[in-house]
């Protein structure tokens, strides 16, 4: 593959990088599985603890081709949350993000219950190109 951007760390990011093209680019946003995989026995050499420290040692500095971005470490200061939206709730909240309004991050939670106070018009569209229907 061309680029691979592995989150999960789930084979400390082996299967990732041997699934890379002779060119292609490794990209590790942190290792969150790792650090939540129960079944890694507990002891001094093979603890959790080593297991994220040695994949974050290969990331970074060991294997070429390979960039390593810490999301986790970004967010060691809770960012401000201006607010959380629905679905429905996007198109007013992408026109206030516009305008600048929102002090903080807005953040998107798809499985909230949709807000029946947005009517977002849904539009069916034809084999044209053009909408035919809106519900």
């Amino acid at each position: 593959m061309d680029v691979v951007i592995d989150s999960l760390c789930v084979d400390g990011y082996e299967s990732s990088y041997k699934s890379l093209a002779e060119d292609g680019v490794l990209i590790c946003t942190g290792n969150i599985s790792a650090a939540m995989n129960k079944n890694k026995p507990e002891s001094m050499f093979d603890s959790k603890k080593v297991a994220l420290w040695w994949s974050d040692m290969k990331a970074r500095h060991m294997w070429s081709r390979c960039f390593f971005y810490d999301i986790y470490e970004s967010y060691a200061n809770d960012p401000k949350v201006a607010g959380r939206v629905s679905l429905n709730q996007v198109p007013k909240a992408q026109r206030l993000i516009e305008k600048g309004l929102p002090n903080g991050t807005v953040v998107l939670n798809p499985w909230k219950k949709l807000d029946p106070k947005q009517n977002v018009p849904i539009e069916k569209w034809g084999m044209d190109g053009k909408p035919n229907r809106t519900y």
